[in-house]
């Protein structure tokens, strides 16, 4: 359909619990798993299969605020980087354990009971372990002159599969997005629900030819489109699924979205706000330039 991968020069406009920013096909390295835990090229959320990475050069490769490199049903690993004076963000999570490792750099940690008394703090260097109980307050900044690098580990999963933010505004605004769901009773943090159980994700060793309509209206679920409100229904929406996976691994030039379920569905969204028939206009004036390049 198109013959470079950077056709969306638009800004980001829709924060939530997925894979990327809207329109940002920045790319960050993939840690396959291979034999000896290095890491090679592309980027995806390997749980809940067997994996095995090097994770010290993971973390230390990672240049997104926060990555999830494993989701799994009790577990989570994700890849942090700190900037310069950047800080976590003030936060608690009532029934989640969390486990914390510095790879590169120096920070402080703060914790306490309540948001308003820290009664624990310590600085912390590379190779340090922080470990965050379940209902405690906590934040880390980055007191030193290089970014931070580090890995999370939550039990129970804390992230919706797949989840990357490339800076902290994204995840802040990802974290308003859920809350405002939260608020109409729409039970999003389900770890069952950030990846249903019949829904395929992305095997980089296969180019994926279609997403089933039930496939498609998962992504569109994770994604917050409520066809009710919508001016396009999910025929659309799967029609535009489906089109856009010539962005992915079947065109090594132009594979932006490695088959990720969420990051298509997001490019698909993008051009059906623009036009709810688009792919329906655009399957018209492709004909065309068939018929024109035919003569």
């Amino acid at each position: 359909m198109y013959n470079v991968p950077s056709m969306y020069p638009y800004q980001n406009q829709y924060h939530y619990y997925v894979n990327a920013p809207l329109y940002n096909y920045e790319r960050q390295p993939v840690y396959r798993n291979i034999p000896n835990g290095t890491i090679q090229n592309g980027f995806k959320d390997y749980g809940p299969k067997p994996y095995v990475v090097n994770i010290n050069e993971a973390t230390k490769q990672n240049k997104t605020y926060r990555t999830a490199l494993w989701t799994g049903n009790r577990l989570q690993v994700t890849l942090m980087s700190l900037n310069v004076g950047e800080d976590i963000g003030l936060e608690m999570h009532p029934d989640v354990d969390q486990f914390l490792r510095i790879e590169q750099g120096q920070g402080i940690v703060q914790m306490g009971k309540s948001k308003e008394n820290f009664d624990f703090e310590r600085n912390v260097y590379d190779d340090f372990a922080i470990m965050i109980p379940a209902g405690t307050w906590h934040n880390l900044t980055n007191t030193g002159n290089i970014p931070l690098k580090l890995y999370s580990i939550y039990a129970p999963p804390n992230h919706p599969f797949g989840t990357v933010h490339f800076t902290k505004s994204d995840a802040v605004a990802a974290e308003e997005a859920y809350d405002d769901r939260n608020d109409k009773n729409i039970t999003t943090k389900n770890s069952n629900m950030f990846r249903p159980n019949n829904m395929n994700t992305t095997n980089l060793n296969t180019s994926k030819t279609s997403f089933s309509k039930e496939e498609a209206a998962a992504i569109a679920l994770l994604l917050g489109i409520d066809f009710t409100k919508s001016k396009f229904d999910l025929n659309e929406f799967w029609m535009g699924v489906n089109t856009e996976l010539e962005h992915g691994s079947k065109y090594n030039l132009i594979n932006v979205t490695a088959d990720e379920p969420i990051t298509t569905g997001k490019i698909a969204l993008a051009h059906l706000n623009e036009f709810p028939d688009y792919y329906k206009r655009l399957k018209v004036l492709e004909e065309e330039a068939k018929a024109y390049w035919n003569k």
